[in-house]
Parts: C-alpha cells; sequence; structure tokens
C-alpha cells in the first residue's frame, strides 16, 4: 500500500507571479488572479528555482509553508508538500470569509515531515511503526532505534491528522513505553527562500485595485513565530484489541453495559471453523445453554430465554442462526437480567463487520496523533490558527 500522494498543478498559472530572491535561489508564486468573489477558488502554484534558473531542490523533499493574512489581523497557516522543486493547491474561497485585502506569504522550508522520538526501553529488539490516515489508507516501515533510545521517522507523505503507532518487531505482547514524539514541521525553522502576494476578496477600491500586482517585501522574521517543538497528542496509551477498538466505535446505548462478555471472533483462527454462532457459543459462556436442531434453536440462560439481537436489532435466532461467522466481527453476552430483553433474561449481541475492521491497529502499539499536510484542495478558514 502506498500512502495517497497529494495532487499538484503542473500547469503555469497566468501572469500575477512575484518573487523574492533568498541566497543564490529564488521562490515563484503564482495565482489565478487577485481579485476574487465569495465562492471563487483561490489557486497557487509555487516554484523554486536555484542559483542557475532551474526549477528544483536536486532529489531533496521540502515543505511550502504558507501564512495567509487578513488586513484586520486574522490569519491562517497552511503547508504543502514540495516534490521538485514545485507545490500547489487549491483553496476554496467560503461566504464566511470577510472581503478586503489579504496577503498570502510563503516560505520554503528545506524539512519534509518528519518525526522524532525517544523509546525508555531502549533494549526494544526493534520498532514497527504503522501510519493510518483519515481516509483509512495506511503504511508501514520499521524503525532504527539508537543505543540512547531516540528514533527520527522521515518522508512520510499524509494529508490531515493521522494516527501514528509503534510496536515491538519481537515480543510485540508488551507496550512500548515512549516518553513522547514531536513532529518537526511543527517547529520555527529558517526558509530558505521566502515571497509574498496580494489578493483581494469583494470588489476592491480604485487605490487599492493599482495595489494589488505590485511585489510585497518579505522577510524570514514573518516564519519566525510557528513555535517551538509540539508533542504530539496521545489519543490511548493503553493497549486494545481490535475488538475493544470495534466496541468503542459501534456499540451504543444499552449495548454498553459493561456487564456483558465480549468475544472476539476477528482474533479467533477457530471462530471460521464452527458451523454458525450457535456452535461457536457452545461451552464459552458460562450458564448458556443453546439448543440447536435444523428447524429451531431454544437458548435459555438461568431458566430464562435469551433474546438475540444483530448489530443491535432484534431478531428472531433462527436469523442468527445464518449468518456466516467469516461475517462477523464481536459477539457480545450479556447476563439475566438485561435491560434489552423481556422477562428479565439474557441477551447475545451479534455485531457484523463493516468493512474496515482490518484497518484497526493491531493491540499493544502506543499511539499518537500527528499533523501531516494540508490537503490540495481545502476550504479557506481564516478563523483557524492551523489547517
Amino acid at each position: 500500500m502506498k500512502t495517497k500522494l497529494l495532487i499538484f498543478f503542473t500547469c503555469i498559472l497566468p501572469g500575477l507571479t512575484l518573487h523574492a530572491q533568498q541566497g543564490q535561489g529564488q521562490l515563484e508564486i503564482n495565482l489565478n488572479k487577485s481579485i476574487f468573489q465569495p465562492r471563487d477558488s483561490l489557486f497557487v502554484h509555487a516554484e523554486y528555482r536555484n542559483g542557475s534558473g532551474q526549477i528544483g531542490m536536486g532529489r531533496r523533499l521540502a515543505t511550502l509553508q504558507l501564512i495567509i493574512e487578513h488586513e484586520q489581523g486574522l490569519r491562517t497557516t497552511l503547508r504543502w508538500p514540495v516534490i521538485k522543486g514545485q507545490a500547489s493547491g487549491a483553496l476554496y474561497l467560503p461566504d464566511s470569509l470577510p472581503h478586503g485585502k489579504y496577503t498570502l506569504f510563503a516560505g520554503l522550508q528545506t524539512r519534509f515531515f518528519e518525526v522524532i522520538g525517544k523509546i525508555t526501553d531502549v533494549n526494544s529488539d526493534g520498532v514497527q511503526a504503522m501510519l493510518l490516515t483519515k481516509t483509512g489508507e495506511w503504511d508501514q516501515q520499521s524503525v532504527l532505534v539508537a543505543s540512547d533510545g531516540t528514533f527520527a521517522i522521515r518522508n512520510w507523505l499524509f494529508e490531515d491528522n493521522a494516527l501514528l503507532a509503534f510496536s515491538r518487531i519481537k515480543n510485540n505482547n508488551q507496550p512500548l513505553n515512549i516518553e513522547g514524539i514531536t513532529t518537526q514541521l511543527d517547529s520555527s525553522n529558517k526558509p530558505l527562500a521566502v515571497a509574498a502576494r496580494a489578493f483581494y476578496i469583494g470588489n476592491p477600491p480604485a487605490a487599492v485595485r493599482a495595489m494589488l500586482d505590485q511585489p510585497i517585501e518579505t522577510t524570514e522574521p514573518v516564519f519566525a513565530d510557528q513555535g517551538s517543538l509540539l508533542p504530539a497528542v496521545v489519543v490511548k496509551s493503553t493497549a486494545k484489541s481490535r475488538a475493544e477498538q470495534y466496541d468503542e466505535e459501534h456499540v451504543r446505548g444499552m449495548f454498553r453495559s459493561g456487564d456483558e462478555r465480549m468475544l472476539n471472533i476477528m482474533d479467533d483462527p477457530n471462530a471460521v471453523g464452527s458451523f454458525n454462532v450457535f456452535s461457536y457459543l457452545q461451552g464459552r459462556v458460562a450458564g448458556l445453554q443453546i439448543a440447536n436442531n435444523i428447524s429451531s434453536v431454544v437458548a435459555r440462560w438461568r431458566g430464562s430465554p435469551v433474546t438475540f439481537f444483530l448489530d443491535e436489532v432484534n431478531v428472531p435466532a433462527q436469523t442468527i442462526a445464518y449468518i456466516p461467522m467469516a461475517d462477523i466481527a464481536i459477539i457480545k453476552a450479556y447476563p439475566p437480567p438485561f435491560f434489552g430483553a423481556p422477562g428479565s433474561g439474557g441477551g447475545i449481541a451479534i455485531y457484523t463487520r463493516r468493512g474496515g475492521e482490518s484497518r484497526y491497529l493491531p493491540a499493544n502499539r502506543q499511539v499518537f496523533k500527528v499533523k501531516g499536510y494540508t490537503p490540495s484542495a481545502t476550504v479557506l478558514d481564516i478563523n483557524k490558527l492551523s489547517l
């Protein structure tokens, strides 16, 4: 599986190109126009040219940091990946954006996405990292850990937020102890080159209209307030099985009683060998008695009849009998008296797979929330500090 790459606009947009010289290279910014109306799309294309005037930075991957500031001081930040010296994106301008003059500041960081961390247990036999994106795509790689427990992960490309999980390669039933991680893109960094461009939303006065295409002086300090290294937010620090993750996401209301027993079908290799749910349950739930024949199913628990549920809907027992075990994610057994069962009997709830269970993170992983790149097509929200 390969992480999804962002969309890049390879066409050169007409006119409106401004650049700033910084050292031996220069950053050029191109917009599709300078005056916009609400619901328009603002297309941005950036190119870095080296001292020889060639587009590109060799094989180096980089990051384009964007700051968009309204004339009244509201601002937001975005970042796009720079590949082969170029980065592009589209910003949808909603009705909620205030009218007026905006300034787009761009700074080229030589860093790409990078995670730095430290493992307290330096005697680990190797570490595996797994990245799970919001779109459900995932990738993984082995992580080289130094003798002092420090490690670095570089050059993963993904949009928006993602979950980054760590586990041991050997003895992976033992959880890791990671002090915390930082993502280097969230740190202040001296840009290699900077540039700026003005645009307007609404109908600008004649005096402002004449100034929109004028060069804007841009200096490095504009990007100096991006903050120090930010620790990732720990999503969960305790190891959870796929069944526990499924339970948190899909089980609702009275079916979260806390007194039930949960059977993890997804991780039980013996489950698919059972003829049906009832043959699987035989002997696995204390006090539950099932008489299963071809024409009918009779289930009793502590002398009371059992009520069956399929994805939290009350169904006849015979309906459950025809569900293939491979389609089942978890089974929850509720001892009597169960609130959802008539006559204070027990309950059995069958939950089917929803198509994404294979993407759940395995148990015994320490998981962090990390922020990737701004989607290549996104809605501009000037009230956000960061996209």
